[in-house]
């Protein structure tokens, strides 16, 4: 989206800046499937003023309560009593501690595109997508946009698809001038996005 301007912070190297800012990811991820799905429902003058972080927690409590993990009244009632100053429990459990670890630094390999339709080199058009219920991963800046496949980086479970669809996805090089526009005398610079299969269709 555009008119945020443009993000330049001192400390921008940094994933995150105070302690419970992971926790409330984790939370989120660990609550509820689909986390990114809870994040959206978040209504948007909250989802515009709230920290990256606090949709994160702000969809762990949404998830946390639509899945029973926790009931509205006992949510608003610990919300509550922290306000007024009543200590927050803390709860050290080594051996949970260390599942959520590893749940969080395993990685998982990529498999193989064994459906590929697009090749290094081919020339792709991104599809012009609305579907605001959908977290489809397709950048409005792009689509629409003529680019060329870099790289085909296997398959995975399509965004947004609660049936663990997999699909190809590829990452898509496009030049700075064909999404923004020449900017008078500043060079063009290379976009790469990655995008799945179905957002994407043969360019000229």
């Amino acid at each position: 989206m555009s008119g945020f301007g443009a993000v330049r912070t001192p400390d921008g190297d940094l994933t995150d800046h105070e302690p419970w800012e992971l926790r409330a990811q984790l939370l989120a991820l660990m609550a509820c499937r689909g986390a990114r799905a809870w994040i959206e429902r978040i209504d948007t003058p909250t989802y515009l003023t709230t920290s990256y972080y606090g949709r994160w927690l702000l969809a762990g409590e949404l998830g946390a309560v639509a899945n029973g993990i926790v009931g509205l009244d006992d949510l608003t009632g610990w919300a509550d009593r922290i306000r007024a100053g009543e200590t927050v429990p803390e709860v050290v459990d080594d051996g949970l501690r260390g599942r959520v670890e590893r749940f969080m630094t395993t990685t998982t390999p990529i498999s193989p595109a064994t459906s590929a339709i697009f090749q290094v080199g081919d020339i792709v058009r991104v599809r012009r997508i609305h579907a605001p219920t959908v977290h489809h991963r397709v950048p409005r800046y792009v689509r629409g946009v003529v680019g060329c496949v870099e790289s085909v980086c296997g398959e995975d479970r399509i965004a947004g698809h609660r049936d663990n669809q997999m699909e190809p996805f590829y990452t898509v090089r496009f030049s700075s001038a064909d999404v923004w526009g020449a900017v008078g005398s500043e060079p063009s610079f290379a976009i790469h996005v990655d995008l799945w299969q179905s957002t994407l269709e043969a360019g000229s």
